[in-house]
């Protein structure tokens, strides 16, 4: 009868408040507080932060598709029993649905709002637990609403500090900061505040001002954090989020200060301990590299507990050797940081990267290269900045590697045409000779190589026979070595030698080999009669070219060759010295004259941007004297000159204005607009867009010849451009 009267939640009486109030903590709330913590557990799991940025305060990830059950637990679920259908919708929701189900649940089933006042004393509980399983299922809105309810039903309730705090979080998360700092700083002004609610609102004041990107009133927040802290964890991560963000300010003082805290702090967790470390070597490669931080990073790599930790402890070790200038040593470390363990693909790139720039600042442009593709290997579908960037080094480094290639081969020819019929013929037998002892050398490793895999093999054979005759035999035929050995060669006398199959008896298959035979001889002498032939010298002899337009081909060839990789060591790698050298060994071999004009220019900048005055000055002076009415002479002459009143304009906006002059088929003034907007935006992105266009505009007013010309300036100065491309392949159909 009690139990009967109790149920009704019309009534005010002490045995209905108190079985509602039994039932909606102990039964409903309980269960919804298990998956709630659940579902907490698992985007805990899933989480995994960034050291290489600022971590985040609140470390969680609020996407949909990371809040769902794993599969393990679906089987685990699909394993019970299943009773009634409310038991089956539940195994499809996510634990923070079923959390908010069961809040709805206890606030539907047991809520007593008798008199406008609720009765039953834990129906705040159901509202916050509503609220929060929301913010976690990026349902702010509706979170909202449950966090008003309790504030404004329910003021005086022992949640209502968090409930506070909750709603502000999910103000920030929805972008309404200003509204969430003024709620917390009305609620800071009680004094009656615990410990742990005091930690949770700096931590929320400072999310709050890290959203609107005021560093130093975050900064100030999270120190009010740590001095009040309970939670360790929350502690060590403020301290660590504090020292990356004093070094974002470029006081590593503090940084330093803050890391070591965390080192000191007996209850922080491992992770946070080992991470520290490593981020106060960050902090010594913004300065001097003490002796002690290489030494304890050693140290920290010889611990068996660092294991999940070594790609990033050698990475860092590797980085403060190569800052020392120990770049053999660092070397080594990268290789070690990429085939640790437990290294992620992210630290691999990195490591490769690194590998990849010493080798780039040591002009070993084939090493770079191969390091900087093991980078875009490891990195997959990846397309940050970064990696952009990498792209088109690696890219560069290819057209030089290609160049020099071909520099080589041309100046090798050229050297050659040089001599007379005699020189040639004794260098081309002196090259013969090499080539044979090179070829002699190659045939006895090989057959070095064969020895040792016969001799591998046999060694296999001898151990087997040696163990079978140790064991006890019988009298089957396969038991008798010598007697499988006779076998054998009998059957390959009769049958030769036989691939294990269906019908190996069929005569055809002899048919067969003797015609594979008969092939693989033939491919024999085919590859004796080429090797004949690079023993000769008539073969090196007969591939030189004889004619003028021959020779004339190598020449310019090789003169634009040159050019080109200049100016990709000037413009894409800044390599001044290296485009200098390029440059005056150009002007040395006497190029043509559309090639000297811009190789005196280009040698102008270098040196100027070198700070070799005189040789800036020789060149410019070229420039002038030879070629006076150039454009590069005007930019050497008039410097500061504004050549229109668009100069304001920005350089897309001006190409437009010209696009539309073209458009409209006034050719003679695009061409003239151009030339005065080449001028104003020498060296900037726009300028070989301008020059196609001008080419386009060249070809409507001066026919075919002025077209190639243009299209071939384009293509010498702008080679790795989409518009240096799109110049070489209009040259090729106009062939």
């Amino acid at each position: 009868m009690l139990l009967l009267f109790g149920c009704s939640t019309k009534k005010n009486a002490l045995i209905n408040r108190k079985y509602h109030a039994i039932i909606t903590e102990y039964n409903i709330l309980y269960n919804g507080n298990i998956a709630f913590q659940k579902g907490l557990d698992e985007i805990n799991e899933l989480y995994e932060d960034n050291y290489w940025e600022v971590l985040p305060i609140e470390p969680i990830k609020l996407a949909k598709e990371q809040l769902e059950i794993p599969d393990y637990k679906k089987k685990e679920k699909e394993s019970k029993n299943k009773e009634g259908e409310e038991e089956e919708e539940e195994e499809n929701l996510t634990f923070f649905e079923l959390a908010e189900e069961k809040a709805v649940k206890a606030v539907q089933k047991h809520s007593m709002k008798i008199g406008g006042k609720e009765r039953n004393s834990k129906i705040d509980k159901a509202f916050l637990l509503l609220g929060k399983s929301r913010y976690y299922t990026s349902r702010f809105v509706p979170a909202i609403e449950a966090f008003n309810y309790v504030i404004k039903n329910y003021p005086e309730a022992d949640l209502i500090d968090q409930t506070i705090i909750w709603k502000s979080k999910t103000s920030i998360r929805m972008r309404n900061e200003i509204v969430a700092i003024e709620e917390l700083e009305l609620y800071l002004e009680n004094d009656k505040i615990e410990e742990k609610n005091l930690e949770d609102a700096y931590i929320t004041m400072a999310l709050a001002y890290k959203q609107m990107d005021s560093t130093e009133v975050v900064i100030k927040h999270l120190h009010k954090a740590v001095e009040l802290s309970v939670d360790p964890v929350k502690k060590s991560r403020n301290l660590f989020i504090l020292g990356q963000l004093y070094r974002q300010e470029d006081n590593l003082n503090n940084s330093q200060i803050a890391f070591q805290e965390i080192i000191d702090f007996k209850r922080a967790p491992y992770k946070y301990k080992v991470r520290a470390e490593i981020e106060k070597v960050k902090n010594f490669q913004l300065g001097e590299v003490p002796k002690e931080a290489i030494s304890q990073l050693e140290k920290l790599i010889e611990i068996r507990e660092n294991r999940p930790y070594l790609g990033e402890l050698y990475y860092h070790l590797a980085l403060l050797q190569n800052q020392r200038g120990e770049k053999e040593i660092a070397l080594i470390n990268f290789q070690n940081s990429v085939h640790a363990k437990q290294s992620k693909k992210f630290q691999k790139g990195l490591s490769y990267e690194a590998s990849g720039d010493i080798y780039f600042q040591s002009t070993d442009y084939f090493l770079a290269s191969s390091y900087y593709d093991s980078v875009l290997q490891v990195s997959g579908d990846l397309d940050t900045k970064r990696i952009r960037k990498l792209r088109r080094k690696k890219q560069g480094l290819e057209s030089v590697l290609v160049f020099e290639e071909v520099i080589q081969r041309n100046d090798s020819i050229w050297n050659i045409l040089s001599m007379d019929k005699n020189e040639q013929t004794i260098h081309f037998e002196n090259y013969i000779e090499e080539l044979k002892i090179k070829d002699k050398e190659a045939k006895q490793k090989a057959k070095f190589l064969e020895d040792l895999r016969k001799y591998e093999e046999f060694g296999f054979a001898s151990a087997r026979t040696t163990v079978n005759s140790s064991g006890s035999k019988g009298q089957w035929y396969f038991y008798n070595d010598q007697s499988v050995s006779f076998g054998i060669q009998d059957f390959k006398r009769i049958w030769g030698s036989r691939k294990l199959a269906d019908n190996w008896r069929w005569s055809d298959k002899i048919e067969i080999r003797n015609e594979e035979k008969e092939d693989e001889t033939v491919q024999e002498k085919e590859v004796e009669e080429e090797v004949r032939k690079e023993y000769q010298v008539a073969y090196y002899l007969d591939q030189l070219p004889t004619t003028l337009r021959g020779i004339d081909s190598v020449s310019n060839l090789r003169n634009s060759t040159y050019y080109k990789l200049g100016l990709i060591y000037k413009e894409q790698f800044q390599e001044y010295e290296l485009a200098a050298t390029t440059l005056e060994t150009l002007i040395e071999i006497l190029p043509d004259d559309k090639l000297v004009l811009g190789t005196n220019y280009h040698l102008f900048r270098i040196f100027e941007a070198m700070g070799n005055v005189v040789k800036a000055d020789y060149y410019s002076s070229v420039v002038v004297r030879k070629f006076p009415n150039s454009v590069f002479a005007q930019k050497i002459l008039n410097p500061d000159k504004l050549v229109d009143n668009s100069s304001d304009m920005t350089p897309e906006g001006r190409y437009r204005e010209i696009y539309n002059m073209y458009k409209s088929e006034d050719y003679l003034k695009t061409i003239n607009n151009i030339s005065k907007a080449l001028r104003t935006f020498e060296g900037m992105p726009i300028v070989p867009k301008l020059e196609l266009l001008k080419a386009y505009a060249l070809a409507k007013t001066e026919g075919e010849k002025a077209f190639w010309d243009a299209l071939d300036y384009i293509v010498l100065n702008y080679s790795n451009t989409a518009e240096g491309k799109k110049a070489k392949e209009l040259m090729v159909k106009l062939k």
